[in-house]
């Protein structure tokens, strides 16, 4: 298949990152992948994988100017490349290649990917560009799928559930044994670490894992939680003020972007989401149980869907720090339900979450709609 890519964003984000591996396993798969975007990190990160792209055509903005040179470059990219199929996945690149595809690429299928948290908008205009210019959609989740039915009046058999991809081999449990975090922050080889991996930003909802830790302190045994990200709407001194008051500063450990992120994750013990929103694609509970950690994550987003309650850990209410607490409890204070939950998390991903996975998922929908188009 001749496949378009469409992601005009400068951003990484769980759209970009859906994009970027999507792209890179389709081309594995012997596909031809071509990759309209933006200079910034999906760029520079489809660079380095490989991936054929285009960076002329520019969407986020407001320039009436712009947007007349992008439908130009995109009506001549379209009709050079002559595709099978059209996909984009940020809202600005979609109604302009839906638009152009019915006259410059007639014969190729839209379909529209939909991985970003925020639900479709239900204007008369939105309605109009997925039921005019849109052949099908894909999404992240089955919520996203029932938002999309109920927004849009979409029909079930009209959209495709593909979830995304980790990388199996790089965030893998064996790492622990050559990992030298623990050594390098002096935690201790009894000490239990739970790690928080998301940008500081007030829809993580750090301040509710500080709480339940702070409702864990008199427990007898040594743990700490240690947090991962980069400052966004928040810093790391915040945090570390915030565990002061809370009387738990000694069991923070803040870290800013590492690029050995596999070997940090191998490191720890439980995997914690506080998210109290976002959460469309959950890369975190994906690294995590591919890290062979069990994970306690809040029931936002596309987290419950793939993390199974009980099974990989423990599902809890967004800004409910006691329930967080309970299961983290349930976790700190059993090796057995640790390992047990942890393998199981493990095997989950490698089943339905592998990058390869992944890739043929995402080729069975393409071939489905060309062969329905053919029919």
């Amino acid at each position: 298949m001749k496949i378009i890519q469409i992601l005009n964003s400068p951003n990484w984000s769980g759209a970009s990152n859906y994009c970027i591996a999507v792209s890179h396993e389709l081309i594995k798969l012997g596909h031809e992948v071509l990759l309209l975007t933006e200079p910034g990190k999906p760029l520079y990160r489809a660079q380095q994988l490989g991936i054929p792209y285009d960076d002329t055509i520019r969407l986020n903005h407001r320039n009436p100017l712009l947007f007349v040179h992008a439908i130009k470059r995109m009506k001549a990219i379209f009709k050079k490349f002559q595709p099978d199929i059209i996909s984009s996945h940020i809202n600005e690149g979609a109604w302009m290649a839906g638009l152009i595809a019915r006259k410059s690429a007639p014969n190729a299928i839209v379909a529209r990917i939909r991985t970003d948290i925020d639900p479709p908008k239900g204007h008369v205009i939105n309605r109009y560009v997925h039921h005019t210019w849109t052949d099908h959609i894909v999404v992240g989740s089955m919520l996203h799928k029932k938002l999309c039915q109920q927004i849009l009046d979409y029909s079930a058999d009209r959209i495709s559930v593909v979830y995304g991809g980790v990388d199996t081999e790089m965030f893998h449990p064996s790492r622990r044994e050559s990992s030298t975090f623990r050594q390098e922050t002096g935690c201790e080889a009894n000490e239990l670490l739970i790690g928080l991996l998301a940008r500081l930003d007030p829809v993580k909802g750090h301040e509710y894992a500080v709480e339940a830790i702070a409702a864990l302190k008199e427990l007898p045994l040594k743990f700490k939680l240690v947090a991962a990200g980069y400052e966004n709407e928040r810093t790391f001194d915040w945090l570390k003020n915030l565990a002061a008051e809370k009387g738990v500063g000694d069991r923070l450990i803040c870290l800013g972007l590492r690029k050995d992120l596999p070997e940090v994750l191998a490191a720890l013990d439980i995997g914690l989401i506080t998210s109290v929103g976002s959460e469309a694609n959950s890369r975190a509970a994906l690294e995590f149980m591919a890290s062979g950690k069990p994970v306690v994550g809040t029931s936002v987003g596309v987290i419950p869907e793939i993390v199974h309650d009980g099974e990989h850990g423990f599902i809890v209410g967004p800004r409910n720090s006691s329930e967080t607490a309970v299961a983290l409890e349930k976790l700190l204070t059993s090796h057995i339900l640790r390992s047990k939950m942890g393998k199981a998390a493990r095997e989950h991903v490698e089943a339905n979450f592998s990058l390869p996975r992944f890739g043929l998922m995402m080729e069975s929908v393409y071939k489905k709609l060309l062969s329905a188009r053919q029919a």
